[in-house]
């Protein structure tokens, strides 16, 4: 199983980075949302353009293993908010990496973004920027982790068309990237490391039907590396796929410090969303007492609130949704259930 990039990038640019980026920017937490669905898209498709020109696939894996991209930033990115140097710095890495993924096309992508989106050409620009550093650093340490070389970045690039092709992605943002429509740009990156009219001539793999088994290999332990770079606790989430009974309890699972839901999470509440989308829903986050209340706190809320702007994406009218106060867990209640959101149906 190889690492769906989309999915992961929009599980990090969720709920608690909209806020906060629509606060910084002044833009309305709808319209901030609709350009932060834009951005992923634009990244990959630009990412799988560069490196399917000759000599982008070494270019694009030598930028990505940079030094200078930091591998962790997912679980820092909203933090930056809170420091205007450093949130600084990290615009201008976003627009320095940008130069790498756009080439001279960034300004004509996010003023895309901006039209799709409704928010100011700056705003996109700037989520942009924002967004490009985080896309590098994902990369990068699931290249590190895995071991991969630019064959086997090519092959987790390949094995993103799928998802690029489902995100519908605007005709504005493709015409930005210099193709009539998304159809046209898959058809140019049909093999990462080739243009179209190299591609029947330039294979990624020389040495036949063995350089397969690496790969087949890399697909049966891709997962594992997933889990292990979201430190998630996936053995105990409890979310459930069937009807919703009256007044059932499903539970979402957060690593410690993280308000981001993962993939699976997502998928499941989804899920969720359909058996319970005429019910009611109550959702609460939970804390312990231990380090900084106010701390504990928000990110409780965080954490519910990307519960909540899930369910709503998923199709749950807002005014269906409660938000109910942050809990304290008590007794012998362990660390995980103090990292938890709770969906009552009702």
């Amino acid at each position: 199983m190889n690492l769906d990039i989309l999915e992961l990038l929009n599980s990090t640019l969720g709920g608690p980075f909209i806020r906060q980026a629509s606060s910084y920017l002044g833009e309305s937490e709808d319209s901030t949302r609709a350009a932060v669905r834009s951005v992923g898209p634009a990244m990959l498709a630009g990412l799988m353009q560069q490196a399917a020109a000759p000599g982008g696939l070494t270019e694009i894996f030598r930028s990505l293993t940079d030094e200078r991209v930091d591998s962790g930033i997912a679980g820092k990115l909203v933090a930056h908010f809170g420091n205007r140097g450093s949130l600084e710095s990290l615009l201008n890495s976003g627009e320095s990496l940008g130069g790498t993924l756009f080439g001279n096309r960034m300004g004509n992508v996010s003023n895309a973004i901006s039209q799709v989106s409704g928010v100011r050409p700056n705003s996109a620009l700037a989520l942009l920027s924002m967004g490009v550093p985080l896309l590098f650093g994902v990369l990068k340490k699931y290249i590190v982790q895995n071991g991969l070389n630019p064959s086997g970045l090519a092959q987790l690039l390949l094995a993103q068309r799928r998802s690029l092709e489902n995100s519908g992605l605007d005709r504005r943002i493709t015409g930005a990237l210099g193709f009539g429509n998304l159809s046209d740009l898959l058809a140019a990156v049909q093999t990462p490391g080739t243009t179209r009219a190299h591609a029947k001539v330039a294979p990624i793999t020389r040495s036949g039907n063995r350089d397969w088994l690496p790969w087949t290999i890399a697909a049966g332990i891709a997962l594992l590396g997933v889990l292990f770079f979201v430190n998630r606790t996936a053995d105990r989430q409890e979310l459930t796929t069937a009807q919703a009974p009256a007044s059932a309890s499903t539970k979402v699972y957060f690593a410690v410090g993280d308000a981001s839901l993962h993939p699976r999470d997502r998928q499941r509440l989804a899920s969720l969303a359909q058996s319970a989308k005429d019910r009611s829903l109550a959702i609460t986050g939970y804390t312990d007492r231990t380090g900084d209340r106010d701390l504990n706190l928000e990110l409780a809320k965080d954490r519910a609130y990307a519960v909540r702007d899930a369910l709503v994406d998923a199709g749950v009218a807002e005014e269906k949704i409660v938000m109910d106060p942050p809990a304290f867990v008590t007794g012998a209640d362990d660390d995980d259930e103090a990292r938890r959101v709770e969906i009552a149906v009702q």
